[in-house]
């Protein structure tokens, strides 16, 4: 088993330590950048790669279990990231990105 916190993307083997680390993320409950549209509650944020590197990182690593050719994942800095959320009461929820050279 593998397991995610929804905001920062980290990844834990276990879920206690998700739980504890739940208690004391510090991602705010939603991506690390800039929101450049909103419709209601979707929104779309963009992510500087150089600016957050590890959450970037992650993005590419949850992507490659899905995508056998997905190759970037650890030279994030030259990309912009666009992160489609869901908003609720508990925070902005991971739906989908992509990516760009800046």
């Amino acid at each position: 088993h593998i397991y995610l916190c929804e905001f920062c993307i980290k990844y834990m083997k276990s879920a206690d330590m998700l739980e504890r680390h739940s208690l004391k993320c510090d991602v705010g409950g939603q991506p690390p950048g800039n929101e450049i549209y909103r419709d209601g509650d979707i929104q779309f944020w963009e992510v500087d790669g150089k600016r957050s590197k590890i959450y970037c990182q992650n993005l590419c690593l949850l992507a490659k279990l899905f995508l056998d050719h997905k190759t970037l994942y650890y030279d994030v800095e030259p990309f912009l990231f666009y992160v489609m959320t869901v908003r609720d009461d508990h925070g902005a929820h991971l739906v989908g990105y992509f990516s760009k050279e800046k």
